[in-house]
């Protein structure tokens, strides 16, 4: 399936669950999930988060390496969403999404950019699960997927805001933001590619980036 299909589709869910078929790498196609009921598709909505932190906590990345958060946020503008693989709903289509915001960045991604998808199940989301997920959605490099041990990724969540009681209930959420600044965005909700990259230019034009291409 197309990603312009996975992102219409992802206006029909407003959260994630697991279907009834045996657990396997994600659902891909990201074929969604019927709404839960009228006014299911949350308007996205973007506002301050003054309390997220970047705590020093050391995750796995897709491909088996450690991995310390605020080592990728150091100098860089941190794009934050959480997925599991094995969702069959909203984590395809917001993973999608990551994967075209890719080019929406263009050159920036990497150097002044880093997308990180936290895996809200790290039991079964080892790294090389993780890594044929991400695989799926055309990950480049500046784009990680971390998992850990229980304790380690539930520290991270609860630092990000990004914790779920239960798994298969959580909503779209997207952190933006500048470790060394405090300063901090969420999306809640299905936002597409070009508005995640508005918000991203909002934060690269006050930073390191914009002191570069000024000579300063």
């Amino acid at each position: 399936m197309s990603n312009a299909l996975l992102l219409a589709g992802a206006l029909a869910v407003a959260s994630c669950g697991r279907g009834g078929g045996p657990p396997g790498d994600g659902d891909a196609s990201g074929t969604p999930a019927p709404a839960a009921g009228p006014g299911a598709a949350a308007a996205v909505r973007s506002a301050p988060a003054p309390d997220v932190a970047v705590p020093d906590e050391e995750l796995v990345d897709q491909d088996g390496a450690p991995v310390r958060l605020r080592e990728l946020a150091k100098g860089r503008v941190l794009v934050v969403n959480f997925i599991f693989t094995a969702c069959t709903t909203i984590c395809s289509p917001m993973t999608a999404i990551f994967g075209r915001l890719q080019g929406e960045l263009g050159d920036a991604l990497e150097r002044d950019v880093r997308l990180v998808s936290i895996s809200l199940d790290p039991a079964t989301d080892t790294p090389e699960r993780l890594k044929r997920y991400a695989d799926k959605f055309g990950r480049r490099p500046g784009w990680v997927f971390l998992t850990g041990s229980r304790e380690r990724v539930r520290r991270v969540l609860d630092a990000l805001g990004g914790r779920a009681p239960i798994k298969e209930q959580h909503t779209p959420v997207t952190l933006i933001g500048r470790e060394a600044e405090g300063r901090w965005t969420r999306v809640d909700g299905i936002a597409p590619p070009a508005r995640l990259a508005e918000e991203v230019r909002a934060f690269l034009s006050r930073g390191p980036a914009a002191q570069r291409a000024s000579g300063g």
